[in-house]
């Protein structure tokens, strides 16, 4: 009921959306939504009555847009109290609880959080036992977790801010005394409060979190915005504030850079996440097992991809060195783990919602077992974690529980080998180093939080109670109010080569589009880009057009004239295609393969001597020479050349696994020799290839008009596939 009520909203039928409500808000006995909706219910029938007569007010537009978003946020809170009383899930049950026994105030928790910085800090001070300071400081910590769960909790499953909560919640965030972990556990309990139910307070919170130095926080908060201005744009429009506020980070360069990077991330994780897993699971290890053989046949055009030009923005390294191939999928930003350690998430520590937004952090009550005392050689293991930008956060925490499962000689053991007991210490001291330096690159920083919001969505226990984002789309360019800074000049053909390399053509032909439109019109690569996008969906008219503009700023281009050849061809206008095939073979003598496509040119202008020249020479010249002898045997025949065709034909036969064609047109071959008992034997091998009796025929009889021309009977074309069944 609120999505339609919602979708009326979105098309301004504010009417209609005002009388599904008073029916919803049946389902509910709170009073006072009722009367708010009667009164705006009220309201609204006035201004329809002022209107209709002619009345003027210069505050209209004003007060319509008001009443608007007060149907909108009475439409949520009229489903939160419907739902809450049926709804048996982790947000309503945590909902209920806190009716029955309310948390504390931000305020109070501000307090809370603030105590446990100073009295960590003083604790080795004040106990002068080993034993008591780390009794007192396990209780600490325990209150500590306690009351960051409360905030998460609390800030998750809280409707709408009020104004005063508002406030609240800012002093806390504001607070220098409480750990930047702690307050980017609750900017992801705003986020993903906003996932359940838009708020305005708490999108300004987000953008008002996004100005906090920390990379972990304005990270997180960056990600926030990104997600609730996908779900949630009509809504945000609504609001002059945020709108002005969007506005100004929009001509933010640091904003627009962290944008980008988010889009690419989210990218990542929504669409390429599972294609790794597999990936890895069928090709990497396997390969990286096994010495690779690679397939040499001949190639055909149309598996020819890229203009070689392009090389510095895609990489084609094949799958020759799969550990190399592993290190640039890790190195992309993408998630090359989440197979491992989606084994690793059944600990209790995961039970909570919140514990899947944790940063790690070594105090944490139970990985602090890991590191008892100052020695270094003990908490080698978590300093390595704690500076790694490889794992992210859940599988730190996956990690460290794995460990404390272990025999502590075992644990022992692994903490040395980890502490450079081994001749590549050096090299991991230096690296962790790196990692150290890396880890405030705000890039790692969101990389790391994005796929541990993928795993919560993908791994959490209770998951199918809420609406996984990461099966959405994701493509925030599309939204009016981020399009600004994704669409920017220099970061457009940044994410159309993302969506170009990673196989969504659609959507990168759009946005090279956009970006010829907006900044580039004398950009021939990008035409070009375009133009291969357009043939590669089978636009072939418009790949045309696009190669042809690429020729006029750039003339003479041997892979431009060759996909031009291609388009052409495919289009059936072969004296073009011929035409820009030979502008190739000026620049491309050598090539075999751009031979075989003029050859297949000339064969389709029934230029026959011609061709034949053409697939003489590859014959001679290619190790493989299949497709040569296809196109010799095939135009021999058409010649009459019988004799000839039959002895390429045969050569083929003499292959370990000959087409499917190749038996067909031997059969031809072999019937108008009159050898008909063989040509029988050779349709009979092609129709076990075609699948079906059906298929065979279909296929046969595209060839009718070529048989007919060297003398068939064409009864006989009717006759001899029945001699199959």
């Amino acid at each position: 009921m609120r999505e339609e009520i919602i979708k009326l909203l979105d098309q301004y039928r504010l009417k209609e959306a005002l009388s599904q409500m008073t029916g919803y808000a049946t389902h509910t006995s709170d009073w006072q939504l009722k009367n708010e909706l009667e009164a705006l219910q009220t309201s609204y029938d006035l201004m329809l009555q002022y209107t209709s007569k002619g009345m003027k007010d210069p505050n209209k537009v004003e007060i319509y847009h008001k009443m608007l978003r007060t149907a909108y946020e009475l439409a949520d809170r009229i489903h939160i109290a419907v739902q809450a009383t049926k709804d048996y899930g982790a947000y309503y049950d945590t909902m209920r609880t806190f009716v029955q026994m309310p948390p504390h105030s931000y305020a109070e928790l501000q307090m809370q959080l603030e105590a446990y910085t100073e009295d960590m800090a003083t604790a080795p001070l004040i106990y002068t036992t080993e034993a008591k300071r780390d009794e007192e400081m396990d209780a600490m910590r325990k209150d500590h977790e306690t009351a960051v769960d409360e905030l998460f909790e609390k800030t998750w499953v809280s409707v709408r801010w009020s104004e005063p909560e508002f406030a609240e919640a800012q002093a806390l965030f504001n607070s220098l005394l409480i750990q930047a972990n702690d307050l980017s556990i609750m900017v992801s309990a705003v986020t993903l409060s906003l996932l359940q139910i838009f708020d305005i307070r708490k999108f300004i919170f987000l953008l008002n979190a996004y100005t906090h130095q920390d990379a972990m926080l304005n990270q997180r908060a960056i990600v926030g915005i990104a997600l609730t201005c996908y779900y949630y744009e009509k809504r945000i429009l609504q609001y002059p504030e945020a709108v002005s506020r969007m506005n100004e980070l929009n001509e933010n360069a640091e904003f627009i850079k962290d944008l980008h990077n988010i889009q690419i991330q989210l990218l990542q994780s929504s669409r390429e996440t599972r294609k790794i897993d597999k990936k890895m699971r069928e090709e990497i290890i396997p390969e990286m097992m096994k010495n690779p053989q690679l397939n040499m046949e001949g190639v055909d055009e149309d598996t020819e991809d890229h203009n070689p030009e392009w090389e510095e923005w895609i990489d084609r390294s094949g799958i020759t060195d799969k550990l190399r191939e592993l290190g640039e999928l890790q190195m992309s930003g993408a998630d090359v783990y989440m197979s491992t350690f989606s084994q690793l998430k059944q600990f209790p520590f995961f039970r909570k919602i919140s514990h899947w937004f944790y940063p790690f952090d070594p105090q944490y009550r139970d990985i602090a077992k890991l590191s008892p005392g100052n020695d270094e050689q003990k908490i080698s293991l978590l300093n390595i974690l704690m500076n790694s930008d490889v794992f992210c956060n859940s599988d730190k925490y996956s990690f460290c529980f794995t460990m404390l499962q272990m025999p502590e000689s075992q644990r022992y053991l692994m903490q040395q080998q980890l502490n450079g007991q081994h001749e590549a210490s050096e090299e991991l001291k230096e690296r962790l180093k790196e990692m150290s330096q890396s880890k405030v690159r705000a890039e790692y920083v969101s990389r790391q939080y994005i796929h541990d919001l993928y795993r919560f969505f993908k791994l959490w226990s209770r998951r199918h109670e809420m609406h996984d984002i990461f099966e959405d789309t994701l493509d925030l360019w599309n939204k009016k109010i981020l399009s600004q800074a994704l669409l920017h000049k220099d970061y457009i053909n940044k994410l159309a080569d993302y969506l170009f390399t990673h196989n969504d053509l659609t959507e990168a032909g759009m946005l090279y589009d956009k970006s010829i439109d907006l900044y580039n019109r004398k950009n021939a690569e990008l035409w070009q880009k375009a133009g291969f996008i357009y043939q590669k969906i089978g636009s072939y008219e418009k790949a045309i057009d696009y190669y042809l503009q690429s020729d006029l700023l750039a003339p003479d281009n041997a892979w431009n004239n060759r996909h031009l050849a291609q388009c052409y061809r495919k289009e059936g206008n072969y004296p073009k295609a011929l035409e820009y095939y030979n502008k190739v073979e000026q620049a491309q003598p050598e090539s075999l393969n751009l031979a075989l496509q003029i050859g297949q040119c000339l064969m389709a202008l029934e230029r026959y001597d011609e061709a034949l020249a053409y697939f003489f020479k590859v014959e001679y010249l290619d190790k493989k020479p299949q497709n040569a002898r296809r196109a010799i045997g095939w135009c021999s025949f058409i010649t009459g050349n019988y004799q000839q065709a039959k002895k390429y034909y045969d050569l083929l036969m003499s292959e370990p696994k000959p087409i499917m064609e190749d038996w067909m047109n031997a059969g031809h071959v072999y019937y108008i020799l009159n050898e008909t008992e063989k040509s029988i034997e050779y349709y009979r091998k092609a129709q076990e290839l075609c699948g079906s009796h059906d298929e065979f025929v279909r296929l046969y009889q595209i060839d009718k008009k070529d048989l007919i021309k060297q003398g068939a009977n064409e009864t006989d074309l009717f006759i001899l596939p029945d001699e199959l069944i």
